[in-house]
């Protein structure tokens, strides 16, 4: 048998990155997926060409483009290029929409591939991505959660509930329906008015409007579960989240459980009650004294390899799990305190007139933890520093046309 294959799917090259560079040391042979939304390549890989940045590390093996939301394409790429004859191969989804194509398609996967899955049962994993059926789980435990109601749109049309507080804020009832750029907070009804009309007008779905909270602070956790166990080895405090990138953190710190034993303590009697196998990411955040849960997300937090970085490799215990190996070997817990900055989302602050350079490059400068920048694998960090140059010329070019 040969090494093993792990192929990692995901829509950002900067999380893909943190999954790919946590199992370097593990001796598996890494394939990615980029899930991609205009022709062969994105938005940022356009100005460049050639391959992702995530793919340009030396310990992938091979990449492959996939169109963001060809659910068929998906699997017809998994089945034809990452089988393998003596071996299944093991999946990392890196997205919502990919975890979700997976998990659709167990019954049709589960001989060649071995992947996050909830008691082994096909659709499991979107059962779950349902809030509503997330916020239910979590009251019964005695966590806290911002109460709501849903509005269904069909066919264009909806009704307006009339039990609505405001302000409130509106998110999809699954994030593959909607994904962040339905999240809106809205002061009145004829706000509410504004973001259902424009949903209606794009897709049928189901829109939860919840009590709008104000956040004294955000936190997330990552983990991984083996459907019992369950370890969450850190907390992540976001200090500054992005401007282009509704709801993703541009910087933060990773620090020790201490503190928050309590509401750990209900996250992991959260997880294993799920009977979750993979791993996972919640959010939550303190509003005025108290603690309350966000949502679960099933796949590696996009800030999850800062907690590689800090000394608990929670993919490769995933990997390590799916081939067999026992939990108990499995443990541990971020002792020390460091600030980490997400490169894409600064360098999209910037590139979309959000920061100016210098305080991008300050802000890249001053973190202890970096998601591209690595001396042990600088390829995708020349690559990001060239697309920056170029980025910088069109600013200049567009300051000289605007003056004529």
């Amino acid at each position: 048998m040969g090494r093993q294959k792990v192929v990692i799917i995901g829509h950002g090259y900067t999380s893909r990155l943190g999954i790919i560079r946590s199992l370097a040391s593990s001796g598996c042979e890494i394939i990615v997926v980029s899930m991609v939304f205009h022709g062969r390549m994105g938005r940022f890989l356009r100005f460049e060409g050639g391959k992702p940045i995530d793919c340009c590390s030396k310990y992938v093996s091979r990449y492959y483009y996939c169109q963001a939301k060809d659910k068929n394409g998906l699997i017809r790429l998994l089945l034809e290029k990452c089988t393998d004859p003596d071996q299944k191969t093991i999946l990392i989804p890196d997205s919502d929409f990919s975890a979700a194509v997976v998990d659709d398609n167990k019954d049709l996967l589960r001989e060649r591939f071995v992947f996050p899955n909830i008691n082994d049962y096909q659709g499991s994993v979107i059962h779950w991505m349902d809030k509503t059926v997330q916020k239910e789980h979590a009251r019964k435990i005695g966590l806290n959660v911002a109460e709501g109601v849903i509005v269904e749109i069909k066919n264009g049309q909806y009704e307006l509930p009339e039990n609505i507080s405001y302000p409130c804020f509106t998110k999809p009832l699954a994030t593959i329906s909607g994904g962040k750029q339905f999240l809106r907070r809205c002061g009145s009804e004829a706000d509410l008015l504004r973001v259902l009309d424009k949903v209606a007008g794009m897709l049928d779905t189901n829109v939860l409007v919840e009590d709008y909270k104000h956040i004294d602070t955000e936190y997330a956790v990552v983990g991984f579960s083996d459907g019992k166990n369950v370890v969450i080895p850190a907390i992540i405090e976001f200090i500054v989240n992005s401007k282009s990138h509704f709801g993703i953190a541009r910087q933060g710190i990773v620090k020790p459980v201490d503190g928050f034993e309590e509401i750990l303590s209900k996250f992991r009697e959260y997880v294993a009650g799920v009977g979750f196998h993979g791993l996972f990411d919640i959010d939550f955040y303190e509003s005025g004294g108290k603690m309350y849960f966000g949502e679960m997300n099933f796949r590696f937090g996009g800030s999850g390899y800062a907690v590689t970085r800090m000394g608990v490799n929670l993919p490769d215990m995933l990997v390590r799990s799916f081939r067999g190996e026992s939990f108990e070997n499995f443990s541990g817990t971020v002792s020390g305190t460091a600030t980490y900055v997400n490169e894409r989302m600064c360098i999209d602050d910037w590139s979309f007139y959000h920061i100016t350079e210098k305080e991008c490059r300050n802000i890249l400068s001053s973190a202890d933890i970096h998601f591209v920048y690595d001396n042990s694998d600088p390829r995708p960090h020349r690559k990001l520093e060239r697309y920056i140059r170029k980025q910088k010329l069109k600013r200049e070019l567009r300051k000289l046309l605007k003056k004529k």
